[in-house]
Order: C-alpha cells, then sequence, then structure tokens
C-alpha cells in the first residue's frame, strides 16, 4: 500500500528531471560570435567564441588552422592585396559545461586593413564569397577599433556602436556581409599640450574667470525674474486657458523609438535596459506591439531579437 502511495510522487519527480534536462539542451543550442580587434598597424586580432550542446562539432587545430588560412589566401585573391595570418598567434580553447561546450578560436590576420595615411580603412575582406560560411557561419559580429581613433564613415549601419570602448554591434553576419562592408577611421583631434597651455597667461584666466561669474550672475537673476513673470501670467491668464500640458511619451512609443534608433534590430534585453522597463513588462509591452503589427521576436540564443515591420521602420510615431 505505501508503495503504490509512492507512485505519484516518483512519477512527479521523472516529470521535473525531464523539463529540466529539456530547458537545458534548448539553452545548449549553438551560438556565434565575432569579435575583431583592428589594430593601428592594418592587423586584425580576431577571437570567434562558438557555444553548442555535446554533440556539437568543433574544429580540431589542424582543421582550424586550414580554415584561417585558406580564408584568407581568398580575401588575398579577392582584394588583390598581400595578407597572411600570424602563425604564432594561433589558439584553440574549449570549455565544457553538463550540457554544454564553449570553444574561442584567435587567430591575427596581418595586413587586415589599408592603412593611408592617418586613416584606418578596412571591409573590403568581408566581400569575399562565403566569407563567414568558410568560418563557422552566421553569427554576432563586434568590430572594437583603437580608442585614439574616432569612426569617420560606416556601412552597413550597425545595431549598436560604443565609443568607450570604440565598439559596432552587428546582430548577424549575413545581413552585415551583404551590406558591402566599409569602415574609415580617423585620428581624434589632439588635446592643446601643457605647454601651449601655459604659455596663455595668468592675466588671461583671471579675466576669462571674472566674466564668466558676472555672465553667471546675470544669467541666475535673468531666470528668476522669468520664472516669476511665468507664474504670474499663470495665476491670472485673461483667456481663463490652463497652460500647456508638457508632452509625455508612452511607455510603447519609447520602445519604437530605441529601435528606431538602432537602424529596426535590438535585442529585448537591450531595450529593457535603454528603456529602464523591468523584464516582465518589456515582454508585456513587446507582445502588445506584435499583436499591433508593429514589432516581430525571434530567439537568437538565450535572448530575443525584436525587429521592426517594414511599415513602422519610418514611421514616426505610434497612433
Amino acid at each position: 500500500m505505501r508503495f503504490h502511495r509512492l507512485i505519484p510522487a516518483l512519477a512527479i519527480c521523472a516529470l521535473v528531471i525531464f523539463i529540466a534536462s529539456s530547458l537545458h539542451a534548448a539553452y545548449a543550442q549553438e551560438f556565434v560570435q565575432y569579435k575583431v580587434q583592428v589594430n593601428v598597424d592594418g592587423s586584425g586580432s580576431w577571437a570567434i567564441t562558438q557555444a553548442s550542446g555535446l554533440n556539437g562539432t568543433i574544429d580540431s587545430w589542424k582543421e582550424f588552422q586550414e580554415r584561417v588560412t585558406n580564408l584568407v589566401s581568398s580575401a588575398a585573391n579577392q582584394t588583390q592585396r598581400t595578407m597572411d595570418v600570424d602563425a604564432n598567434s594561433l589558439q584553440l580553447n574549449t570549455i565544457w559545461e553538463n550540457q554544454s561546450q564553449t570553444t574561442v578560436y584567435q587567430f591575427t590576420w596581418l595586413n587586415f586593413s589599408v592603412v593611408q595615411g592617418d586613416h584606418i580603412i578596412f571591409g573590403d575582406v568581408f566581400q569575399t564569397n562565403d566569407f563567414f560560411s568558410k568560418l563557422y557561419g552566421d553569427g554576432e559580429l563586434r568590430i572594437v577599433y583603437p580608442p585614439n581613433y574616432t569612426l569617420s564613415s560606416v556601412s552597413p549601419q550597425p545595431n549598436g556602436a560604443n565609443t568607450t570602448p570604440n565598439t559596432l554591434d552587428w546582430l548577424g553576419t549575413d545581413f552585415f556581409a551583404k551590406g558591402n562592408p566599409s569602415i574609415v577611421l580617423l585620428p581624434s583631434a589632439p588635446s592643446p599640450s601643457p605647454n601651449q597651455t601655459d604659455s596663455i597667461g595668468w592675466p588671461l584666466y583671471a579675466a576669462i574667470g571674472s566674466g564668466i561669474a558676472v555672465a553667471g550672475v546675470a544669467l541666475s537673476v535673468g531666470f528668476y525674474l522669468i520664472r516669476r513673470n511665468r507664474s504670474q501670467r499663470t495665476e491670472t491668464s485673461p483667456n481663463g486657458l490652463l497652460p500647456a500640458v508638457p508632452f509625455v511619451e508612452s511607455e510603447e512609443g519609447k520602445i519604437l523609438r530605441a529601435l528606431q534608433a538602432s537602424g529596426g534590430n535590438a535585442y529585448q534585453s537591450a531595450i529593457t535596459d535603454q528603456c529602464r522597463f523591468s523584464k516582465s513588462k518589456t515582454s508585456q509591452l513587446l507582445t502588445a506591439l506584435e499583436k499591433r503589427g508593429v514589432v516581430i521576436r525571434y530567439k537568437k540564443g538565450r535572448n530575443k531579437i525584436v525587429t521592426l515591420t517594414e511599415q513602422w521602420k519610418t514611421k514616426g510615431e505610434l497612433s
């Protein structure tokens, strides 16, 4: 009798274990990220992260070396520029976890960029046929450029960009490669040297400081008088109208602005951070926007990519 009473509990435990295993296997799906550090000497330091389940295939050292060498050779033929792989830079490291494995492939591509005077120009190598298929397929792409350089032009437009550090991000390499990639970097404007600053002289500094102080006092008085006059006009409005109500953007409108600013595509987690919503609130708002045909969502690894539909990419605001 006691054994029969244990059967439902054992069945529930088995069901929980099965669901947990299924979820873990789902999270172990394949993910690829390419990171390229552009160097001032024209080389490019590559780090490719490939994550998959335990049954996923990974390159041996020889396969990895041949794959990279063949790609660089094809790019050299395509661009008619001399290129090579730094043999000492090749690295392959794999980490195994419970239900997944993560491999990082690293190498340095010599003459990856074209250095013309103070310009760094790159992107022509990506026009090689099936460029990323010759590596590890479609994935995320991040390009990092030197801190003392600024972005002059970039095509296609990235899905995200930062200046600390200098990074450009694309959600997919297929979209990037089909956009005729071209990126131009220029040195940042140098700051004045200490000697040049000291030559101005303390008398001039004193005059400038006094002028700023006087201007600050005048602005403070002016703002006080303007605010007092506005307050009086509001209290004794001759036409009896209420003061104008400031524009308050809706929560869905914030999401639309964030997507338009990122080129129409963004991770759901990035929207959560930028709009300062909770994860559940972001999910609810995006579900409502999906029902209205404003956005489309699809899974990308452990995250979701949110894409504006064509009719909303150029539309200014939600009605």
